[in-house]
């Protein structure tokens, strides 16, 4: 499936929205919050095709390791999407 600009932009808008998000919350939450939602932001940066910024994110020292977790765990728990057709 091939993303039009329009929405490329606004999954790129909610990607940047959950990593301020995520560092907003490691301020006064633990670290499994930050984690998921920069796995979160990763996620959808990998969805537009920014390979570069997934790759910043998981090279990150301190939490990289965690959101490359969070990556392989999203997957492998995939929710079953039912449609009507």
């Amino acid at each position: 499936m091939t993303l039009s600009f329009f929405s490329g932009a606004v999954l790129r808008v909610c990607a940047w929205s959950l990593l301020l998000a995520g560092g907003a919350a490691g301020i006064v939450l633990p670290h499994p919050v930050t984690t998921a939602l920069w796995a979160a932001a990763a996620r959808l940066f990998a969805k537009v095709g920014d390979k570069a910024m997934v790759a910043r994110l998981i090279s990150a020292t301190k939490f990289g390791p965690r959101i490359r977790r969070g990556l392989a765990q999203s997957r492998r728990a995939a929710p079953t999407r039912l449609r009507l057709a």
